[in-house]
């Protein structure tokens, strides 16, 4: 495709954002526009066709007990609702065709995506989730500074919104993933799902995504939030050699 037409792909946003982080410019150049959820786990997951990943989808959404229990937390402290519309769709998904027995992730906050692959762990009727956070008091910046709310609701620690009948497949580990990370992945012999939600820094992303990809299976996912923020994902799929999807900011690479 010639440099002027990838060029019209892109969005008055994305435009700004390539001149004001000129760094991002070769990703931008990569995004599609208009890409859908089952476009993207049909390209990892070949053999499962369009209606059962839009199944997956609507079971997702339809949970109800899923969204009560969620949203029965989520107004008291947060005096909202939510509907995971967008990316944490996608990450369900992922998540129920993966099968996944270990998932580790960095970065909890309010618990939305911990909820989400816990649910799907459920689902699947397998796996567990070990979670990696710093907790955040008070706004940090490069990782909530940009988020809807910007610190942990007063009393409430990591992870707090996770409705109750899921925690048994959850472990919360709290401190610095530059010091947490290692360790964890030194236990396990190896790892199904890796998620970076952590602090977006291209210094942490890189170190997070080269980190956990020796201990992501053949054939497991490395996934990311935010990958819009630095040219850390787009970097790394170049030096390792995979292709990768992003689906409203959120990035996927199978190994």
């Amino acid at each position: 495709m010639s440099f002027l037409k990838r060029f019209s792909r892109l969005t008055l946003s994305q435009v700004w954002a390539i001149i004001s982080r000129p760094a991002m410019f070769p990703m931008f150049l990569t995004l599609r526009r208009g890409v859908t959820i089952s476009e993207i786990a049909r390209q990892f997951y070949q053999v499962v066709g369009s209606e059962k990943i839009e199944l997956l989808r609507k079971e997702f959404i339809g949970n109800e007990r899923f969204f009560g229990e969620l949203n029965t937390k989520l107004v008291k402290y947060r005096g909202r609702r939510t509907n995971c519309e967008g990316w944490p769709e996608l990450l369900y998904v992922l998540v129920r065709l993966a099968r996944p027995s270990v998932v580790v992730e960095t970065g909890v906050f309010d618990g939305i995506s911990s909820a989400v692959i816990l649910q799907a762990l459920e689902d699947n009727r397998d796996g567990k989730l070990i979670s990696i956070d710093l907790p955040a008091p008070s706004t940090i910046q490069e990782s909530t500074h940009r988020m809807r709310e910007t610190k942990l609701p007063s009393g409430c620690q990591p992870g707090w919104a996770i409705p109750d009948n899921l925690r048994q497949r959850h472990e919360l580990i709290l401190g610095d993933s530059k010091t947490v990370l290692p360790k964890v992945l030194a236990k396990e012999r190896m790892i199904d799902i890796f998620l970076h939600d952590s602090l977006h820094t291209y210094e942490y992303q890189k170190f997070e995504y080269e980190m956990a990809w020796p201990k992501v299976k053949e054939g497991g996912l490395l996934l990311s939030d935010d990958v819009l923020w630095t040219p850390a994902f787009h970097r790394f799929s170049k030096k390792i050699g995979c292709p990768y999807k992003v689906y409203c900011g959120f990035g996927a690479i199978k190994k």
